[in-house]
């Protein structure tokens, strides 16, 4: 009868113990999650300020470098321009994917902040509809982000995928626009163009930001 007692306490033990695992990453995803849109939010108002800005307004080019800059910060451009170039990036030396995230940087920039300088951004605001955590590598988490851009009767779905290596700040490293992911839109342009080198993908991307 000991015996049997025993046995039924351990499978007991052993069905709590997967039961608790789960129950620690599950918090450690809210957690991860709550602190990815903490972040987000912060860095979103930041652009708006700047974008609504006067100073800034008044000089165009000063409000493109301003954003550049904060768009350094906010994204990470390395992961992005790996998911872009997708199979290509292998091609790539080091010297050349250092030239292409240089200008890719520059190309997302002009992009995601999308021409706001000298309109009325006055009523532009976010809202954060959802959080979705992806299963972690190693050190590595994402989570993406669904928010809507309102804008009188406009509204913009967008979903930002955010990404934190170990204990690193948090960065975008895509961003899906009414359901249209930016970095797999780009991988498959350069896809289709089989036979362009590098250098031509580089001087394509230069031509583009310099227009």
């Amino acid at each position: 009868m000991k015996s049997v007692k025993k046995y039924l306490l351990i499978c007991w033990c052993l069905l709590l113990v997967p039961n608790a695992a789960l129950a620690s990453v599950d918090d450690m995803a809210k957690e991860k999650a709550g602190q990815a849109e903490s972040h987000l939010k912060l860095r979103v108002e930041e652009v708006l300020e700047i974008v609504k800005d006067p100073d800034l307004i008044a000089d165009p080019a000063v409000q493109e470098q301003t954003l550049y800059d904060k768009g350094l910060e906010i994204f990470d451009f390395n992961t992005f321009s790996m998911l872009a170039l997708g199979p290509k990036y292998r091609s790539f030396t080091t010297r050349q994917r250092e030239e292409f995230i240089h200008y890719f940087s520059k190309l997302i920039s002009k992009t995601y902040f999308p021409k706001l300088a000298g309109q009325d951004v006055q009523n532009v605001s976010i809202l954060y509809l959802d959080t979705r955590s992806l299963k972690p590598k190693k050190n590595i988490f994402r989570i993406d982000i669904s928010t809507e851009l309102v804008k009188g009767d406009l509204h913009v779905p967008i979903v930002y995928r955010m990404i934190q290596r170990d204990s690193s700040e948090w960065k975008i490293y895509d961003i899906k626009i009414e359901g249209v992911s930016m970095a797999a839109n780009y991988r498959e342009q350069y896809r289709q163009k089989v036979s362009q080198t590098p250098e031509d993908i580089i001087t394509q991307l230069r031509e583009k930001v310099d227009q």
